[in-house]
């Protein structure tokens, strides 16, 4: 015969047991009935290319909803014209009347997040026609190029194969922390993004499907120039770097180093580096596993509304939120060791390496749109959308003398949405992160303030 307190202890803990799954009933029940009437979608809307990697299917539409399983902050109609781009449709001639602005980035330019007329582009666009359209009898047209996950080397390919047809007169792009760690990358890991699993058979490998860019470099002088970076998948071979010039060895160096008359050497060296783009290597693959992942994940659709547990949804963003406080104080803690990497491990380029690789391809794409008889406008928004670790916060200064040193227009865009933050008005959703509706309309602030000086 079982003892008194055994029984009462095992009765105590059955009622525990009842009152939990009574609970999670409860939430799980509620949070369905909630769901309903704010349903969440996945939503793959971007097919292979051969040369950008990917874009958006032309003359599609979609509902982005974020990734949560509702509608956490958002519900966006995004619609998608026959070029491939959220944006009204464009004719490729452009009227003598007409002039035109264009925009390259990623997912800040779509801003799926927001709904159309919200966007930074269309505030822009309505804006100047209405203080500048009646004086100069002129058509000001913005265009949006931006397609979501694209880093520097896919802008400049954006450019090049689609952008330049359209004569803009302007073209600004929005560039940051994670534009420049794609651009030394060829791949891209994160699972059902584009509708494929994205490993290769047989190995761990990410499919490589972004397109890369080459850079070579040879000892200059006594420097020890010592760089061979192949964006066709790293490892330690091609990651042989000891760039003594420009990797200063303390933060204090680092801080002595960003002034215009030191960067005048390096930029110079910069623009006779040679430079190459590659094709995505693993495009024919990349057409085959997304065939076979819409048809086994998404019925053969492109959108499917969401149908996930809530109570198992819940741990997931338990355990993430963990890893993110992690690799924080990893990173502050021990920068030289974590942050000189682009992402804290071995198969990752420097910073600085990674650094250079991005100013090449902004020199290349600027001097591209200048040659086309465009101004070029780098509108810089590192040190806002991530927490950013000592060597990439003086990013914005290579960013600053490298627009004085090519004749490229400049704007520290970072600093407006930092000020309106600090003012307790957040320009990016909480959870989404990417800029909400303050963010885009201090976005095209930025732009019309910049244009206004140029227009008038």
């Amino acid at each position: 015969m079982l003892p008194s307190k055994f029984k009462n202890f095992l009765k105590l803990f059955l009622a525990n047991i009842l009152v939990f799954l009574a609970v999670a009933i409860v939430i799980e029940v509620g949070g369905q009935i909630y769901a309903y009437f704010h349903p969440a979608y996945k939503v793959i809307p971007f097919a292979p290319h051969p040369v950008m990697g990917w874009r958006f299917i032309p003359n599609s539409d979609h509902i982005v909803t974020g990734d949560y399983w509702y509608a956490r902050e958002f519900s966006a109609e995004v619609k998608i014209n026959s070029h491939g781009f959220r944006d009204l449709e464009r004719s490729v001639e452009k009227d003598k009347n007409t002039v035109r602005i264009a925009l390259l980035g990623d997912s800040m330019i779509s801003a799926r997040q927001v709904e159309f007329e919200k966007t930074a582009g269309q505030l822009l666009e309505k804006r100047l026609n209405k203080e500048f359209g009646g004086k100069t009898g002129k058509k000001y047209e913005v265009l949006s190029f931006g397609v979501d996950g694209y880093g520097v080397g896919q802008m400049l390919l954006n450019w090049d194969t689609y952008a330049s047809k359209f004569t803009p007169d302007f073209v600004f792009l929005y560039v940051f922390e994670r534009n420049y760690l794609r651009t030394v990358s060829s791949t891209w890991c994160q699972r059902g993004f584009f509708g494929i699993d994205n490993l290769r058979q047989g190995d761990s490998k990410c499919l490589l499907i972004r397109p890369s860019i080459i850079l070579r470099t040879k000892p200059v002088n006594n420097y020890d120039y010592v760089l061979y970076i192949r964006q066709q998948g790293f490892n330690s071979r091609s990651r042989s770097l000891d760039f003594k010039f420009i990797e200063p060895k303390t933060l204090e160096e680092i801080k002595k180093s960003f002034e215009l008359k030191k960067h005048q050497k390096i930029l110079h060296y910069i623009k006779r580096l040679p430079f190459r783009k590659t094709l995505p290597s693993d495009y024919n693959r990349f057409i085959v596993e997304q065939e076979k992942y819409l048809e086994k994940e998404m019925d053969g659709k492109r959108m499917i509304r969401k149908r996930e547990t809530v109570l198992g949804s819940i741990l997931p963003t338990i355990i993430y939120k963990l890893k993110e406080i992690r690799k924080t104080q990893s990173l502050e803690n021990n920068w030289k060791n974590e942050a000189m990497y682009s992402t804290g491990d071995s198969d990752s380029l420097s910073w600085f390496a990674n650094n250079l690789v991005n100013l090449k391809t902004l020199q290349v794409l600027g001097g591209n749109i200048l040659n086309s008889k465009s101004d070029f406008i780098i509108v810089d928004s590192f040190q806002f959308h991530s927490d950013s670790v000592p060597p990439t916060q003086f990013s914005s200064n290579w960013l600053k003398n490298i627009s004085r040193y090519f004749n490229f227009g400049y704007i520290p865009l970072y600093e407006g949405l930092n000020e309106s933050r600090e003012k307790g008005n957040s320009p990016r959703w909480k959870y989404d992160m990417h800029l909400n509706e303050i963010g885009n309309e201090l976005f095209a602030n930025s732009m019309f303030g910049y244009l206004e000086t140029k227009l008038n």
